[in-house]
């Protein structure tokens, strides 16, 4: 004769909740994570004597740690030259912000900025507050930025004249 189990069944373990969804969604759109700089032969043929000089200027100065850092540099970036950008989901909501799995609520992003030129920057820029400020930089890609600006001003204040930061006009401009 078989066993019964003496623990009473729990009625409410075996419902099945439904999820409830209070977040709805106001403009949504897909990005690639990062932009790819074209570059032709004469860049690369101009990186590499760039990249040879400084590396005999570090053996010349007898500064080998310096050559050390440019060989690893050199070699970091062509090992990641080829890397496609992976395309993500950013969805602006009632309750926040989705960057692909990371959801940045309202009470957590100070300000925001929105930097369009065509053809060059189609970037939306997110501070968010905490120990140390930190920026999100989302790829606006072919969604109208002023629809963008409109739904995060009701919820964020904007930067006037907020622009991208000298580091990311000089990877910008030299094709990085």
């Amino acid at each position: 004769m078989a066993e019964k189990s003496m623990t009473p069944k729990n009625p409410l373990r075996e419902v099945a909740i439904p999820e409830v969804v209070h977040d709805k969604v106001l403009l949504q759109w897909k990005a690639p994570e990062f932009i790819i700089h074209r570059k032709g032969k004469a860049w690369f043929l101009i990186a590499g004597i760039i990249t040879l000089l400084l590396i005999i200027y570090a053996i010349y100065t007898n500064s080998a740690t310096m050559a050390i850092v440019f060989i690893i540099l050199a070699g970091v970036y062509y090992l990641t030259h080829n890397q496609h950008p992976k395309i993500i989901d950013v969805s602006i909501t009632e309750l926040g912000v989705f960057v692909d799995n990371k959801f940045y609520p309202y009470n957590m992003i100070n300000s925001f900025w929105i930097v369009y030129h065509p053809n060059y920057v189609h970037n939306l820029y997110l501070r968010l507050s905490g120990k140390t400020f930190t920026k999100v930089v989302i790829q606006l890609d072919a969604q109208d930025p002023v629809e963008v600006r409109k739904t995060l001003a009701k919820e964020i204040p904007e930067v006037e004249g907020g622009t991208e930061s000298f580091s990311e006009m000089l990877i910008r401009l030299l094709r990085l």
